[in-house]
């Protein structure tokens, strides 16, 4: 099976882009939280955007920069939400890793 969903396979290379360019520093918050709000506008057809899975990767291979995200998530609805979403990290690759199989 396979689905015609550039737009999330765009967005997903350009998060693996971020986690190969961008070391777990609090300087590299910005480039987390600006692909975070850009993830969340992007339209699929046919697939679920893979929220969950994102926030978890970022979680645990991330922690400064989540816990960064997290510290202003006080301020915006949208990130406390993400932020307190709890996924196992394996779990969430093997779906990422599917999804990106599949698009």
């Amino acid at each position: 099976m396979s689905y015609k969903e550039q737009e999330l396979s765009e967005a997903l290379k350009h998060f693996r882009d971020l986690l190969t360019k961008y070391p777990d520093s609090n300087d590299n918050f910005f480039h987390f939280q600006s692909f975070i709000r850009k993830f969340l506008r992007v339209k699929t057809d046919k697939v679920t955007l893979p929220t969950s899975e994102i926030m978890a990767v970022i979680k645990y291979e991330r922690p400064t920069i989540f816990r960064t995200i997290k510290g202003v998530a006080n301020k915006d609805n949208t990130l406390y939400f993400l932020t307190h979403i709890d996924m196992d990290y394996d779990r969430a690759q093997e779906r990422l890793n599917d999804l990106i199989e599949i698009i």
